[in-house]
């Protein structure tokens, strides 16, 4: 059997240890059990924390450690639970975890983070260089913090060499799945997958992203046209316009705008536009060619392919996956 060390901080959100441990325990024991076949565990399973203890989650939640990373220095794969979605946290990691774990990539042991958990082997700098993803919704954080990390936010998960990242909360599972299929096989995976109801293939969280209008910058000419496209981003307009309404010229404008913004001021009203499509396509009916036009498109086939860009499905298959009527 593979031991596995599934790493419990306290800002850890217990949820992501628990479903990580128990979907690797079902591992060859489910399947078997519910058919009436003898039940052969694939995974050793251990739950290890910095010093053993106790950790006391909340007034009804307390989960107990098998180890100290001090005792665990035997396994075959470390995973990092998601770090939850307190900022402040995500870099206050004991140098003690962040040593042990630069020792079990050292040592080629395969290491694997969900959602903000991948920011402690970012902080122990064993993803310089490599390919890795975290929750859409921090990415832009990473990216400043870890300039080295190769992120591609836009993917459910990544693997380079012996390091594995999976994006947001549930992303964790997909990552599971993504382990077993790996080590176990197909079969194995499916199984699980079957009992536990699970959809495997989801390789994109770009459905799932929400674009957030980012005004934390200084910059108040910016912010002004910022809130210009925000009140007219259904109107027929060109970028030129909104220099022009800010006293600007276009090259200065294009500049300071993406400085400030991180995307071209053409890119943040596609993205403004299409997020807008989204609400619709969520709490709407009409056709496609309506909410392309009310969201200041007259060419569908266009708003079509911009959605495919930003979202990573088509209009209809968003409207299906997230508008309630439509399920």
């Amino acid at each position: 059997m593979r031991k596995i060390a599934i790493l419990a901080l306290e800002q850890s959100m217990p949820m992501a240890i628990v479903s990580l441990v128990d979907i690797l325990k079902m591992a060859g024991a489910m399947w078997d059990k519910s058919t009436g076949f003898k039940v052969k565990p694939l995974f050793d399973v251990k739950i290890v924390s910095i010093d053993g203890k106790p950790i006391q989650y909340s007034n009804y939640l307390q989960i107990c450690p098998d180890k100290a990373i001090a005792d665990s220095h035997d396994f075959d794969l470390v995973m990092i639970p998601s770090a939850g979605y307190d900022v402040d946290t995500f870099f206050s990691y004991p140098p003690e975890m962040i040593e042990w774990l630069r020792d079990h990539n050292a040592k080629g042991k395969l290491i694997a983070g969900g959602c903000t958990g991948v920011f402690l082997p970012a902080e122990a700098g064993i993803l310089d260089g490599r390919h890795a993803t975290t929750h859409w919704s921090f990415a832009d954080l990473f990216k400043k913090k870890y300039p080295e990390v190769l992120l591609h936010p836009k993917k459910i998960i990544t693997e380079d060499k012996n390091i594995f990242c999976s994006g947001g909360g549930s992303a964790g599972m997909d990552l599971c799945m993504h382990l077993i299929a790996k080590h176990c096989g197909q079969k194995v995976a499916n199984r699980c997958a079957k009992i536990l109801l699970l959809e495997r293939g989801r390789c994109n969280q770009s459905p799932f992203a929400v674009f957030h209008t980012q005004k934390a910058h200084k910059d108040s000419d910016i912010i002004r046209a910022q809130k210009w496209i925000e009140s007219c981003f259904y109107d027929s307009f060109q970028v030129d316009d909104v220099a022009a309404y800010v006293g600007m010229g276009l090259r200065n404008f294009k500049r300071r705008f993406k400085n400030a913004t991180g995307d071209s001021p053409l890119v943040y009203i596609q993205k403004m536009r299409i997020e807008a499509a989204k609400h619709i396509l969520e709490n709407d009916g009409m056709g496609i060619e309506q909410v392309a036009s009310q969201v200041g498109y007259e060419d569908v086939g266009f708003f079509r392919k911009l959605f495919g860009r930003y979202v990573g499905i088509s209009p209809s298959a968003y409207r299906q996956k997230f508008n309630i009527q439509a399920a």
